[in-house]
């Protein structure tokens, strides 16, 4: 059956301003574009978009789907603005499996000025397990029930490329894991079943299709038990109304490498932590914090680590997806694609480089690779990271507009369940900055983040991003033509996949 969209301004992309006013799909692909006088007569059904701006569909280059989903369907601690109110949140929530686990607390927004530690969370529940995970997933407080359950004691060793947490004055554990040390805790977690990460799955998708998304790169495939497990709630919750590139994991790499995907499931790069967090101050930088002048972050891996890593996805002809966010571990990783580029059929992604240097951006632009940014770490980041960073290293920090002319390319994503998965919120942070002006993008420039760029940084700009014969028809419908001036009005219409409406707004 050909199905024509009509009664809309469709944007192509294909260029700034180039629009048509019909589009023409059938088998979930778009067979033709034009007028809707020239296609009406080539179709056997018609679908009115109410007149509103539709856009090829937004997808989201960095986010962790099942999260988010975990997000939706448990208390968000994202919210609270103290301890108490933590507390207050904490003693509403049900065990899953015998275990409370939360997640959203911000130390840097926490009138209190500290961290949780196990101490606030043991009297409120001395014999059951509680883990929180901070906002940015880079570390977590537990309570002394969920450390003895893990076998967590005085005498632990210290993990590498982890800390973990001590009373100044006692130098007894205070419940605060970091970075590679919260495997110390999280491996005591009982695991979900396929059957609880299949729900899961479709409650996000059900949000995701409200913000406009037709697709998501998600990496959640060493969180879950084996790899299995996730991936065969995906195969079994997408139902074709959603497309997820996923990343591999290093720790599962090559056990998944024999995994072959669909038009609705696909496979991506091998996904590497280089550093943690500028909030936790496990961001790995070149000079100290300015705020902790004993302190340079974490580095993860070690550089023998890094290079067996990458050896083997380049041995499978894959690219690396490396989580940097200190100058310090951009360095490191950008040494090592100088050594070991990225083959022709592959490209390699750097996910959220938030603090550069002049040289490090020269370096990069000479790599085959792709900037994976979060405008929304901007907002959510400033003022406070003025003061971590020093005004110096803000000329070079959340540099996007730098880096795009510098002629590297850069694709959007949130990182939800950190951010919000809102891509038109995304979009605004990309084009109005009040922080940092001078890296401002473009309306256009914003909006191929999430559609053109998001499937060029997959390789799979021959089947997304654009509207126009060929391409999947995938469509995220808005209210108003994104502008610098509208974006802060703009709503989510309907959502589009594969030529079927899995998403329309009530009236």
């Amino acid at each position: 059956m050909k199905t024509v969209f009509y009664n809309a301004q469709f944007f192509t992309m294909e260029s700034e301003t180039e629009s048509v006013e019909a589009v023409l799909v059938e088998g979930g692909t778009i067979i033709q574009t034009g007028s809707f006088e020239q296609l009406k007569a080539l179709a056997d059904k018609q679908i009115s978009l109410d007149g509103n701006v539709v856009y090829p569909g937004f997808i989201d280059s960095h986010m962790h789907l099942i999260g988010h989903g975990q997000k939706i369907l448990s208390a968000d601690l994202s919210e609270c603005r103290s301890i108490r109110e933590i507390l207050d949140v904490v003693g509403e929530a049900h065990p899953v499996s015998g275990w409370i686990v939360l997640e959203g607390w911000n130390d840097n927004t926490l009138m209190d000025n500290r961290a949780p530690i196990s101490a606030d969370l043991d009297a409120l529940f001395p014999d059951i397990p509680v883990v929180l995970k901070r906002i940015c997933r880079h570390g977590l407080v537990a309570n002394s029930k969920a450390m003895e359950l893990a076998g967590i004691t005085h005498s632990v060793e210290e993990v590498a490329g982890g800390v973990i947490g001590r009373d100044e004055q006692t130098n007894e554990l205070n419940g605060l894991f970091y970075d590679e040390a919260q495997s110390l805790v999280t491996n005591a977690i009982p695991e979900l079943t396929v059957e609880d990460l299949t729900t899961i799955i479709q409650k996000s998708i059900q949000d995701l299709h409200k913000l406009g998304l037709t697709g998501g790169h998600s990496e959640d495939m060493a969180y879950y038990g084996p790899y299995t497990n996730p991936l065969h709630a995906y195969r079994k919750g997408l139902n074709e109304s959603f497309r997820v590139h996923l990343l591999r994991h290093h720790h599962v790499f090559a056990d998944m490498t024999h995994e072959t995907g669909d038009d609705f499931l696909s496979f991506g790069c091998m996904k590497i932590f280089m550093d943690g967090s500028l909030g936790g101050r496990t961001a790995w930088l070149s000079n100290p914090y300015s705020d902790s002048e004993d302190t340079h972050g974490v580095a993860i891996h070690t550089k023998e680590e890094l290079i067996e890593m990458v050896k083997l996805a380049r041995q499978h002809e894959a690219g690396i997806a490396v989580h940097v966010i200190g100058d310090r571990a951009t360095e490191e990783i950008v040494e090592l694609l100088e050594q070991f580029p990225a083959p022709q059929q592959a490209l390699d992604r750097l996910i959220h480089v938030n603090v550069l240097s002049e040289h490090l951006i020269k370096r990069i632009a000479k790599l085959r690779v792709m900037c994976d940014i979060q405008p929304m770490f901007v907002p959510s980041d400033f003022p406070w990271v003025k003061d971590r960073l020093g005004e110096e290293r803000l000329t070079y920090s959340y540099a996007w507009r730098t880096l795009l002319d510098n002629s590297i390319g850069l694709a959007g994503g949130s990182d939800a369940p950190i951010e919000t998965a809102d891509p038109l919120l995304g979009i605004q942070a990309a084009i109005n900055n009040p922080y940092l002006p001078d890296q401002e993008l473009t309306p256009f420039e914003a909006v191929r983040l999430y559609t053109t760029n998001a499937a060029e940084i997959a390789m799979q700009e021959a089947r997304f991003g654009k509207i126009a014969p060929g391409f999947e028809a995938d469509f995220t419908v808005v209210s108003d033509e994104i502008t610098k001036e509208s974006i802060v009005h703009c709503t989510i219409e309907a959502t589009i996949v594969n030529g079927e409406l899995v998403y329309r707004k009530e009236l």
